[in-house]
């Protein structure tokens, strides 16, 4: 639902779901459901949805001036100076509850009322427009199989074991031991990532977490980071977990990670939670402490919409928010979607100004397509999946706009941190922190500058480049390996040189 300040109600979509969360499962089982998907690959797309749109909630149209109350986003023209005591007179002029107030991606606030009330605070003259807030759901991995004995998605992009401190040769760092600074100071110096998420868990040795906010409530809370679902952990290890003999290595090893929950106890996401903290990382920005700044944002997290023209500006604040985060230097990395289907539905992915994920499958660490399609006790050759190709589940881009900002990582047997430990999981929410890291590297060793726009364009121009002077680095599906049917999937992000 949208209303344009001075001008009558006008209706529009802003749903979309995802659906709930999967069940953990005991190391070394297979749950059943996994054993179900594997007769065909229509029942794993079924049971995918890391990001491919759900049965979310739509908001109503505005019958005359009755409804009930409900979260509503109020977006205020540049020209208003304070947007919380804006906020503060509507509500004492309208009676609504109170509002969570934004001032850095987006000058504006949300708050609960009426269609009614709504539509009297857009028309003051300095409200640019309203939107009915919409709903999203926490994002679900297609498929939970059993872990894996190394991190080949790291050695595909181009991770070496000499590089590792301690290794087995296999990839996976087998001492145990401490970090120290010093081990992150070798890392990804200074360049710090976001993880838009379910929260990180700070406890974990092998993440650099700095520190980070609770956005549920709609306004950005300090908090000490924790993670009650696992998903933004495993987010974070694939980002950044650190070079230091103990478990596993990201692809930016021991960048500083800062945690912004957006999803609830109830396992829902909001778009004021998602506004909130795209507001909060833009908000680092603006003080003298150059440290804070936060230059890759990542968010494995999308639902039903389409690309809005002129930024989203009085049609999608979330669109807004983004565009002028990256003006301030946020260069935003997201996930294409699980759903095997053309991104053009799902945002923020078909956002022009996000650097969108697909995924790819490796199950060897090597180029070639000659790897056994195990992931642990898992043959995912029985679902159609080859080694070097594009994940079965993964959402893919069509239009020449879209095929523009899109790159691919791999997707696949992703092993990573988890709280408390390790774990392996799948989907494009893991392929999009395999480039956000790989990003952070690029603006670490100044290949990438400028605007998050420009930093994105940097990234896209060198991971071309990279592809066409290294043909067998990539898979089949990339623009050198096309599978044909207008499915681009991009060319696959490396971290081997920037």
């Amino acid at each position: 639902m949208i209303i344009r300040a001075g001008s009558d109600h006008q209706r529009a979509s802003a749903a979309a779901g995802f659906p709930r969360p999967p069940q953990r499962h005991a190391r070394g089982r297979v749950p059943s459901r996994f054993r179900a998907a594997l007769a065909s690959a229509a029942a794993l797309l079924l049971t995918a949805g890391a990001l491919s749109a759900g049965a979310g909630s739509a908001p109503a149209a505005i019958p005359g001036t009755a409804g009930p109350a409900q979260s509503y986003i109020v977006v205020l023209q540049d020209s208003v100076a304070d947007a919380g005591a804006t906020a503060a007179a509507h509500q004492s002029t309208f009676g609504f509850a109170a509002a969570r107030v934004y001032r850095d991606a987006v000058n504006g606030y949300a708050a609960e009322m009426t269609p009614a009330q709504a539509a009297q605070v857009a028309a003051d003259p300095g409200v640019d427009f309203v939107t009915a807030s919409r709903t999203f759901h926490e994002p679900q991995d297609p498929v939970s199989p059993t872990t894996q004995v190394a991190p080949f998605w790291w050695l595909r992009v181009g991770g070496a074991p000499a590089d590792l401190r301690t290794s087995d040769g296999g990839g996976v760092s087998t001492s145990s031991g401490g970090s120290s600074d010093d081990d992150d100071r070798r890392a990804a110096v200074g360049v710090n990532v976001a993880v838009i998420d379910t929260g990180v868990d700070a406890a974990h040795p092998d993440l650099n977490v700095r520190g980070g906010v609770d956005c549920t409530s709609g306004s950005p809370f300090p908090v000490t980071p924790v993670d009650q679902h696992g998903h933004g952990t495993s987010v974070a290890g694939v980002i950044g977990a650190r070079n230091n003999g103990l478990g596993i290595v990201g692809t930016a090893p021991g960048t500083p990670l800062w945690s912004v929950r957006v999803m609830d106890d109830a396992g829902l996401i909001t778009e004021d939670s998602l506004i909130c903290a795209i507001d909060w990382v833009t908000s680092t920005h603006k003080d003298e402490d150059k440290s804070n700044d936060i230059e890759v944002a990542n968010i494995s997290i999308g639902g039903q919409g389409t690309d809005t023209a002129n930024c989203g500006k009085g049609t999608d604040p979330m669109h807004y928010a983004i565009c002028r985060s990256v003006r301030k230097g946020v260069t935003y990395v997201v996930a294409a979607g699980n759903a095997g289907s053309d991104f053009a539905d799902t945002v923020p992915a078909t956002y022009d100004e996000v650097l969108t994920v697909t995924a790819m499958a490796d199950f060897d660490g090597r180029p070639g397509g000659f790897g056994a399609t195990t992931c642990g006790a898992d043959d995912w050759a029985k679902i159609g999946q080859q080694d070097d190709g594009p994940a079965v589940f993964s959402n893919f881009a069509t239009t020449s706009r879209d095929k523009a900002h899109t790159v691919a990582g791999p997707g696949v047997c992703m092993l990573s941190t988890a709280p408390g430990g390790y774990t392996v999981t799948n989907g494009t929410s893991f392929a999009s922190p395999a480039v956000a890291g790989s990003v952070a590297l690029c603006i670490s060793h100044k290949a990438c500058r400028g605007s998050g726009d420009d930093a994105m364009e940097d990234f896209l121009k060198l991971t071309r480049d990279y592809n066409k002077e290294n043909h067998d680095f990539g898979f089949d599906g990339d623009p050198q390996h096309p599978v044909g049917s207008g499915r681009y999937f991009g060319y696959l992000t490396q971290i081997a040189k920037f």
